[in-house]
């Protein structure tokens, strides 16, 4: 049975965020799945987000994630700085983790699965390809038996 996903957004450039947004909007109605997309800035926020700190820590209005998706490059903290976060919190390291970045440097890309990346993405540069990919990653993990992590109160 299929539920409804909250996924966590850290991007910082507008264009690659509205791409995102409009790209799931339409696999979340192929698939009959309801996404509700959360948008952090950056690194920074994105740790916030997930530790339920400053303008996060209501879990009721702004519920944990069941994946993660990052960018690689963003100001203040990288995606690789909240891969690092992550793995270094042992409530966190199950969920879901998806890097999508414009980088397809080996470095990055190792550094990424090292840290506990589950899948690592290159942004595509077309919007039809940049549809498809959002497009699969959607049935994907619609169609998986997720954990549920719930963030432990401080």
């Amino acid at each position: 049975m299929k539920r409804g996903l909250t996924m966590l957004l850290a991007e910082d450039n507008e264009n690659d965020f509205a791409l995102f947004g409009h790209a799931l909007e339409h696999s979340g109605r192929l698939a009959n799945l309801s996404i509700k997309l959360k948008r952090v800035h950056d690194g920074a926020e994105a740790i916030s987000y997930l530790a339920a700190q400053g303008k996060f820590a209501d879990r009721v209005t702004i519920p944990f994630p069941d994946i993660v998706v990052l960018d690689l490059k963003m100001p203040r903290l990288t995606g690789l700085d909240v891969l690092a976060w992550l793995k270094g919190h042992e409530e966190y390291r199950r969920i879901p983790k998806i890097l999508l970045s414009g980088s397809c440097e080996q470095s990055d890309i190792d550094e990424a699965y090292r840290l506990g990346v589950n899948t690592y993405f290159q942004k595509p540069v077309g919007l039809v390809e940049f549809r498809e990919l959002v497009h699969h990653m959607i049935f994907y993990w619609a169609h998986t038996q997720r954990p549920v992590i719930r963030h432990a109160a401080a």
